[in-house]
């Protein structure tokens, strides 16, 4: 599960300079990186077991939900590395926005908000999260570094594990792209696979604690509403809010959107009426998700892979769900997982998003600037919400400029004001 791997670096202490995992270091009420990084896997493979459920019994879809990589990584390195908020404080926004979320899904609001956001931006948001998720595969195996200079290209001729990890992440990703041409199922996992076997013989296996129990209590119900006000900024607080609220939305329907391919070629029935009840299953689910220790929960674009294969109903979310919960003994597993193999997932899956950008109309200069800015700035700044802050309000300018008001409604308007505000009183 890729979402514990990018939680554990909102824990001070848990990365080193170079992006390395320190396995030993205490992070939480005694607790080692490896025993916090164990009980976050344990929770994201019960709360996606339960939400699948929940999804399942709720739609009758064969759809899976489980926790967003999407926001995890906004709750990584926005919410926690750049503005500064704890983990704890990080849950209670979510906390906050499912609830928020679940308002807007059953009044119908979502969909309206949804709809004001410029096509070509959407494409550039996956495609950019997509980019930041590749670009800390990068560091994660050690291939670039951050030095004292500067980002540096790792060095191959000074063999150390730095040098044996970025040798086998290389290895891994190529391979797992070779299984993706051959359109293989399953073919990142297999990839992860094959870097933990040759990790092993070098001596790249992460030994973590000698004591490898977990602690899920220390995360059950331990939002901390305290000083979310940061500097007393309470613009900024709601800002992020509804980019969580924007974000979860666009995640959610932009699966259902990109499964009606396959839905449509299954016969499954799939009336407009599911989509409002997908998005409050989803809305509880990340409330839910929130109270047990994990951030929001969304529709994963892998249940396509579930119908492709034979899912026709909400049995097969419930199966899956199930097989989830069942997994949560064998979470201690994941301390013996190489930086490597991490790696090579996160550049897999941020290929994946990348690819998106093809659907951008680049024949269209007004719309490739400010979908390329959205999409070039989440890997230079490491934020997603100054990408999509800074795109919409770049795409407003030029549209008022060009004085194409079909292009900008009224809405899209006051949410370009209110990204500019949070802009402004984002913490330097």
């Amino acid at each position: 599960m890729l979402v514990p791997e990018i939680l554990i670096e909102c824990f001070t202490g848990a990365v080193d300079a170079n992006g390395g995992i320190n396995m030993d270091a205490v992070v939480l009420n005694d607790m080692t990186v490896s025993q916090v990084l164990i009980s976050l896997t344990s929770i994201a493979f019960m709360i996606t077991g339960l939400a699948s459920f929940l999804l399942g019994i709720k739609t009758n879809m064969p759809l899976v939900q489980g926790p967003s990589v999407a926001i995890a990584t906004l709750v990584t390195y926005t919410l926690c590395k750049t503005i500064g908020y704890s983990y704890f404080q990080s849950l209670a926004i979510v906390f906050i926005s499912g609830i928020i979320f679940f308002i807007l899904s059953v009044t119908g609001i979502e969909e309206k908000i949804h709809s004001i956001i410029p096509q070509n931006i959407k494409f550039a948001v996956s495609a950019g999260i997509g980019l930041l998720l590749f670009v800390n595969g990068f560091f994660k195996a050690h291939i670039l570094e951050n030095t004292n200079n500067g980002i540096k290209f790792i060095n191959f001729y000074e063999f150390n594990e730095n040098t044996l990890t970025a040798i086998v992440a290389v290895f891994g990703i190529v391979f797992i792209i070779v299984l993706l041409k051959y359109n293989v199922h399953g073919a990142v996992f297999i990839g992860k696979l094959l870097c933990i076997a040759a990790a092993f013989p070098l001596g790249l296996i992460h030994r973590g604690h000698k004591e490898y129990g977990w602690n899920m209590l220390d995360f059950f119900w331990k939002l901390d509403f305290s000083g979310l006000f940061i500097n007393n900024n309470f613009i900024v607080l709601v800002v992020i809010i509804f980019a969580i609220c924007i974000m979860d939305i666009f995640e959610t329907i932009s699966v259902y959107i990109s499964m009606d391919y396959f839905v449509r070629e299954s016969h499954i029935d799939h009336k407009n009426r599911e989509v409002p009840e997908i998005l409050e299953v989803d809305a509880v689910n990340t409330v839910i998700g929130s109270v047990f220790g994990m951030t929001n929960v969304s529709t994963y674009a892998e249940s396509s892979v579930g119908i492709i294969d034979g899912g026709r109903s909400g049995l097969t979310a419930v199966i899956t769900g199930m097989l989830y919960v069942l997994s949560v003994p064998f979470t201690p597993l994941i301390s013996f997982v190489p930086s490597a193999a991490t790696a090579t997932t996160l550049m897999a899956v941020g290929i994946m998003m990348i690819g998106l950008v093809r659907k951008i109309d680049f024949e269209n200069v007004a719309e490739v600037l400010p979908a390329i800015t959205t999409m070039i700035l989440m890997p230079l700044t490491g934020s997603i919400l100054i990408g999509i802050s800074v795109g919409i309000i770049l795409y407003i300018l030029i549209h008022l400029f060009l004085k194409k008001a079909e292009k900008i409604s009224i809405s899209l308007i006051i949410l370009g004001v209110l990204f500019a505000i949070m802009l402004f009183f984002l913490p330097k």
